[in-house]
């Protein structure tokens, strides 16, 4: 058998339970010595409470207390009448925009985020241009060999006279030369350039 709990059981022997509850748990302790000894404790326990609450104590002026909550219940009453009857100013109409002065407006911010995001772009362009190293160029010919940066560059020339003796070779490591025989002296002159 399951017993109510001990605030069912003390909230109906105050009478405070609703019909349905109080009709089971009246049921329950009608059959139950053990729930109705609790019942009576809480009824015997309200009744002493009651008792002690019957005598005032002394020295209380109950008169001037009593005055003093009317006065503080018709200053509440006073106080609510005076917030219901408050009206806050509405605030300023603000005049509204037409369609031709949002269209205009959201025009010109779009032609100035792209004119914004375009100049933005090449000044990335510049900047990467700046930071990327040249590209070295080797180049061999019947004129001699040569190596460039695009700013600085350096030239080992044959002599025009010994251009149809010239043997030109380019390897795919990064390294040109060019040979020639010296058509007066008999002598062969070796141009390298090698890159690293």
């Amino acid at each position: 058998m399951k017993h109510p709990s001990i605030e069912t059981l003390a909230l109906f022997a105050g009478g405070e339970l609703p019909f349905l509850q109080k009709w089971a748990t009246r049921r329950h302790v009608h059959g139950c010595d053990v729930c109705q000894s609790e019942v009576r404790a809480f009824l015997e326990a309200s009744r002493a409470a009651a008792q002690e609450t019957e005598v005032m104590p002394d020295g209380v002026h109950w008169e001037s207390l009593a005055a003093e909550m009317r006065a503080n219940i018709h200053l509440g009453l006073e106080a609510s009448e005076a917030i219901s009857a408050y009206k806050p100013a509405e605030p300023p109409v603000m005049p509204s925009l037409s369609w031709h002065t949002v269209a205009l407006g959201g025009a010109v911010a779009c032609v100035a985020m792209f004119l914004y995001w375009n100049a933005a772009l090449r000044k990335q362009e510049q900047l990467a241009a700046l930071r990327a190293p040249a590209p070295i160029v080797v180049n061999a010919s019947m004129e001699g060999v040569e190596i460039s940066d695009g700013a600085r560059g350096l030239s080992l020339t044959n002599p025009k006279n010994s251009q149809s003796d010239v043997l030109v070779t380019v390897s795919t490591s990064g390294a040109a030369a060019t040979r020639y025989v010296d058509q007066d002296s008999g002598q062969i002159t070796v141009n390298n350039v090698y890159l690293d």
